[in-house]
C-alpha cells in the first residue's frame, strides 16, 4: 500500500495543471464560550477562480465551524468531502531551541489533523506556525485540498481508462487501472466516482 506522501505525488501527477489548491488570507470568528458554539466567516479562493467564495460555517469551535462552511460550500463540486471524518485532532508547542527568558508563547505551535475517507483509512495533515488558530486553518485546508484533488484524479483516470478501451488500447487500459487502484486509497465516497465506475463495468 502506498504511504500518504507516494499517493499526494501520484494525484499530483495525474492532475497536474488542474490540481486544486484551497487558500485563505483573514477570517473572522466568534466564539460563544457559555454555549460551546462558534461563527466563522471567510473569504475561500481556490486556484483558477476569479474571485473567492464567501464561506460562513458554525461549529463547536473554530476547526468544527470551518470546516463545515468548507464542506456546504463545496460539497456540490466535488461530493466525496460529505463523506470524510475527522478522527484526530492535536495540538502541541515545539519547543525546541525556545529561549529560556520570557513567558515563550510565541514558539511554534504544531496543530496535527487526522481524517478519514470513507474505506476508513486515515491521514494526516499537519501544520506548524506561532500561531495555532492559522496553523489549525491551514491544515483543515490541507485535508479540504487532499480529498478534493483525490476525487478529481480518480475521474481522471477512469476517463483515461474509457478513453483506451474505446481505442481498442488494452495495454493503456491495463496501466491506467493499476494507477486507478492506488488512487482509489487516497479518495472518499462519491456519486461521481461510483458512476464513472458502474460506467466501465
Amino acid at each position: 500500500m502506498r504511504t500518504q506522501d507516494e499517493l499526494h505525488s501520484l494525484t499530483r501527477e495525474v492532475l497536474g495543471a488542474e490540481y486544486v489548491e484551497l487558500s485563505i488570507s483573514r477570517y473572522q470568528l466568534t466564539e460563544d464560550l457559555a454555549s460551546g458554539r462558534a461563527t466563522i466567516a471567510t473569504q475561500l479562493l481556490q486556484s483558477g477562480d476569479a474571485a473567492p467564495r464567501s464561506i460562513e460555517g458554525e461549529g463547536v469551535g473554530l476547526v468544527d465551524a470551518l470546516f463545515k462552511g468548507i464542506q456546504q460550500a463545496l460539497v456540490h463540486d466535488y461530493p466525496s468531502i460529505a463523506n470524510i471524518f475527522f478522527v484526530d485532532f492535536h495540538v502541541a508547542g515545539d519547543f525546541r531551541g525556545a529561549k529560556r527568558d520570557g513567558a515563550r508563547t510565541d514558539v511554534p505551535g504544531v496543530v496535527r489533523l487526522g481524517v478519514e475517507n470513507s474505506s476508513g483509512r486515515a491521514f494526516v495533515f499537519e501544520h506548524t506556525s506561532p500561531s495555532v488558530s492559522a496553523s489549525s486553518v491551514r491544515a483543515v485546508l490541507k485535508a479540504v485540498e487532499h480529498f478534493i484533488n483525490a476525487e478529481l484524479a480518480v475521474l481522471k483516470v477512469y476517463s483515461w481508462i474509457a478513453d483506451a478501451r474505446r481505442r481498442s488500447r488494452p495495454d493503456l487500459a491495463d496501466k491506467y487501472t493499476q494507477r486507478l487502484a492506488d488512487l482509489v486509497q487516497n479518495a472518499s465516497y462519491s456519486e461521481s466516482i461510483e458512476r464513472s465506475k458502474k460506467a466501465l463495468g
